[in-house]
């Protein structure tokens, strides 16, 4: 049960976002940045639960960012206790090579420059459209190797092939991509986050304000017109204020944010 609505539409973007930098295919995490041991990730490697090879085998193993988002998919999963081969069904679906003539037609060289000899996959994707389209993803998954798509603007659309009711009363659990994302943006090296530009420069310098507790009150343009105000003490600590504002970097389409 898969929801795939999104890639020939909203497939364009994968160049708007990661065509301009590698940053997101580089290693320069450690396990440490992931939050994960490297005792879990060899266990987790012994089970072929890795996206992309050790390029080197003698030394400490380096992440990428697109690494950074799946091992956290698996972390997930493993501490509601999805068993490894329901996992593995997963990984092989997200990890598959997007290679159709239709989608890159136009811009198959483009494609094949940021991305060096490899191929796009469904995950990248997903990534892509949650930058760029300001979009929430999240995969519902549950233990009989279930799993699907969940493109929140698509269901507001009533877009989706997506039937909200079906899972209501079942034993499907979310997993949110976008939030896997704002978990990065709060945690990683600063460095990390201005290689990869999942957002954009201008709020590299808000991001490391929030980091230090220097700003207690935003207020967002959005390119609608409207704006919209946080004010850390609309919330019972310091770090929601941090991730509410991270959120609307994220999630919504800004002009600028008033100081």
């Amino acid at each position: 049960m898969f929801g795939e609505e999104f890639q020939k539409d909203t497939v364009e973007n994968i160049f708007n976002v990661f065509g301009i930098c590698n940053g997101v295919f580089e290693p320069q995490l450690t396990a440490s940045d992931l939050g994960i041991s490297y005792r879990t990730i060899n266990n987790w490697e012994a089970n072929d639960l890795m996206l992309s090879e050790r390029i080197n085998k003698s030394g400490w193993r380096k992440f990428t960012f697109v690494d950074y988002v799946w091992l956290n998919i698996v972390l997930e999963l493993r501490n509601l206790g999805f068993p490894l081969p329901k996992i593995l069904k997963l990984k092989d679906f997200l990890n598959e090579a997007i290679d159709d003539d239709s989608i890159f037609a136009v811009k198959r060289m483009e494609a094949r420059v940021f991305h060096k000899d490899d191929n796009l996959n469904r995950l990248i994707l997903l990534l892509a459209e949650i930058i760029a389209n300001k979009n929430h993803i999240a995969l519902l998954c549950n233990k009989e190797g279930e799993f699907y798509v969940y493109n929140e603007q698509l269901v507001r659309d009533e877009k989706s092939e997506f039937d909200i009711t079906q899972f209501q009363f079942s034993n499907f659990v979310s997993v949110s991509l976008t939030d896997i994302i704002i978990k990065y943006l709060t945690n990683a090296k600063l460095a990390s986050i201005k290689k990869t530009k999942i957002i954009d420069s201008p709020f590299i310098g808000l991001l490391e304000e929030l980091r230090n507790e220097e700003r207690d009150q935003l207020v967002f343009l959005l390119e609608s017109g409207e704006h919209m105000e946080l004010d850390a003490s609309m919330f019972s600590n310091y770090d929601e204020f941090v991730t509410a504002a991270i959120r609307m970097l994220l999630t919504f389409k800004l002009g600028d944010v008033c100081y």
